[in-house]
């Protein structure tokens, strides 16, 4: 599903909010206005309404989160971002959104860290939902460090493509070329300066700004 980036609002500056409780508070127009849409007009209103609406309808299905008791992703989760709304009638009140638990499980692993909001809000509206994926995955996993490296397959099951890794070496490259590296290609110069692959079977990803 599309998305204007609404969620990317609430949970970017939702986000104190988000690591105490489950509910953030924001009026329509000051979610509109952080996307750079102005004032809030009765169309603009009733289409953030007609799209949380699909948000907290949207069910989701993952075998990427981590457990917090093994540490390991033994487990497929299904879930909805979003347990409940309360949308005020007018755009100035105040809206409360009401996060799963599930979701904020992941959220408070450290999911937000180091991302750039504008960048985010970017990628929504180029309509590349695994750039966004990987700009989280990829920045949280790189962190601090001068490079981040990991074999090719474990890389593609760790981003739930794992499937990639069991085709013919010419198919997955094929498939790789087509969706995963034009993704990557989007994320240098911001979750990393780069990227590589080896000839073992290693992906490389190098920080912006490199330990000395």
């Amino acid at each position: 599903m599309l998305s204007p980036g609404y969620l990317d609002v609430l949970w970017y500056y939702g986000q104190k909010d988000l690591f105490e409780g489950k509910c953030v508070e924001m009026s329509a127009y000051r979610l509109l206005s952080h996307l750079h849409q102005g004032p809030v007009h009765g169309d603009q209103y009733r289409g953030f309404v007609r799209d949380m609406k699909r948000h907290f309808a949207l069910h989701i299905e993952t075998d990427r989160l981590i457990d917090p008791v093994t540490h390991e992703r033994s487990h497929t989760a299904y879930f909805r971002v979003l347990d409940g709304m309360e949308l005020a009638r007018n755009g100035k009140g105040e809206s409360r959104f009401y996060f799963n638990d599930i979701f904020l499980r992941s959220l408070r692993s450290g999911y937000l860290r180091r991302l750039d909001l504008d960048f985010c809000l970017y990628l929504d509206r180029q309509e590349e939902p695994l750039a966004r994926f990987l700009y989280a995955h990829v920045a949280k996993r790189l962190g601090d460090k001068s490079v981040y490296v990991r074999s090719l397959a474990g890389f593609l099951t760790d981003i739930g493509m794992g499937y990639l890794a069991q085709l013919p070496a010419w198919r997955q490259t094929e498939r790789l070329k087509r969706t995963v590296f034009p993704a990557l290609d989007m994320l240098k110069g911001q979750a990393c300066d780069r990227y590589e692959l080896d000839d073992r079977g290693n992906i490389f990803f190098f920080s912006l700004t490199p330990s000395i």
